[in-house]
């Protein structure tokens, strides 16, 4: 494997800046995109790293690693400081999806339904589970569980240790979201146009929503709402104790997918859609107050940095956004088209795209 490197690498990050982790696909356990840690443009590249298949998966960023599929089935794990490989496991077929870390093991799905727990320090497989069906969801750990969605229309518990299946979850078509935990339940929607909310440890439903639309964007939870995109090219607030649809948002013009996630916060919620726009809908009424054109479709979710969006685009760009207005305050071109999300350690960006490179971004000093 070649390392690439552009420009003069920066000078070595800090313990501060390798103290922050962005350990879950979205951001956190509640995949609601907000980053504990503000980063403002310009930024820098400080390294690159090769994957030539090509990456849709988000990175991880855990104790200063940041682990990564790509789309030939291998598995990185990166020195956050160097750029360099600390291994690569293969999987079978491609990885789509995001993982995450718990007990010293990193989990993650592939196209062809396998599951796997690495272990960190030496990359060789704890334990392996065959699903029916590929896996194009990011896990969630909690609590010595790990929970995934497979396209054989299941969600599973899986006992970190073991690999043992706790339960599992039959909904009524594909699950394609990366389920949100909060307070021992967990929030999912998928392809049966439902929102369902399981107990965390028994795996029994609780209750449901129905949204009525096909989904494949993960829902980000705040409080008592949730709040996703749908193929049916609307975008929804759900009060789920009430089982409620609060608003469904329809941009007036255009009529598109929204197959990208949400972030909410402070008054907005601020997704991507299909058509190629960033949309900012106000929070509580459902209309919108900003947009902002791209040149391609927007699959990538956006993060919230401080008052900047981070967002990707299939237009090779990485956008960086005033939050309040919408106003481009910077971009960054990639070599390939961006459907992965950004992940944020401090004053790195880290974001792959479907080119197969990995970028570092940093703040400069």
């Amino acid at each position: 494997m070649r390392l690439l490197r552009l420009g003069c690498v920066l000078a070595l990050a800090g313990a501060s800046a390798l103290s922050a982790d962005w350990p879950f696909y979205l951001g956190n356990a509640e995949r609601n995109s907000v980053s504990p840690t503000p980063l403002d443009p310009p930024l820098e590249v400080e390294w690159t790293y090769e994957a030539p298949a090509g990456i849709d998966s988000t990175a991880i960023i855990v104790d200063g690693t940041a682990y990564f599929g790509e789309m030939d089935g291998r598995f990185h794990a990166v020195d956050l400081e160097s750029g360099e490989a600390k291994w690569v496991y293969q999987a079978v077929l491609g990885v789509p999806a995001s993982g995450c870390v718990m007990g010293g093991a990193v989990f993650f799905g592939d196209e062809d339904g396998g599951f796997h727990a690495v272990d960190i320090e030496t990359g060789e497989a704890r334990w392996t589970h065959k699903t029916f069906a590929e896996i194009l969801s990011s896990p969630n750990c909690a609590d010595g569980s790990v929970l995934v969605g497979s396209y054989d229309a299941n969600l599973y518990s899986f006992d970190a240790d073991t690999g043992e299946v706790e339960w599992q979850y039959e909904t009524e078509d594909r699950v394609h979201c990366s389920p949100a935990i909060q307070d021992g339940k967990t929030f999912v929607t998928g392809c049966d146009g439902k929102l369902r909310i399981i107990d965390v440890e028994t795996g029994r439903e609780t209750s449901q929503v129905d949204l009525a639309d096909y989904i494949a964007s993960t829902a980000a939870l705040v409080g008592d709402r949730i709040y996703v995109g749908t193929m049916g090219n609307e975008v929804l607030a759900v009060d789920w104790k009430k089982g409620e649809v609060l608003w469904r948002y329809a941009h007036p013009k255009t009529s598109f997918q929204f197959y990208a996630s949400p972030v909410v916060s402070d008054g907005l919620v601020v997704i991507g859609g299909r058509d190629k726009r960033i949309h900012a809908i106000n929070e509580d009424t459902g209309e919108l107050v900003w947009e902002f054109q791209t040149r391609s479709r927007v699959d990538s979710s956006p993060v919230l940095a401080g008052d900047v969006i981070w967002v990707g685009s299939n237009d090779g760009n990485l956008y960086a956004l005033d939050h309040k207005t919408g106003q481009e305050l910077w971009k960054f071109t990639l070599g390939g088209s961006v459907v992965a999300q950004a992940a944020i350690s401090g004053d790195r960006l880290i974001i792959g795209s479907r080119d197969g490179v990995l970028y570092c971004l940093r703040k400069p000093e």
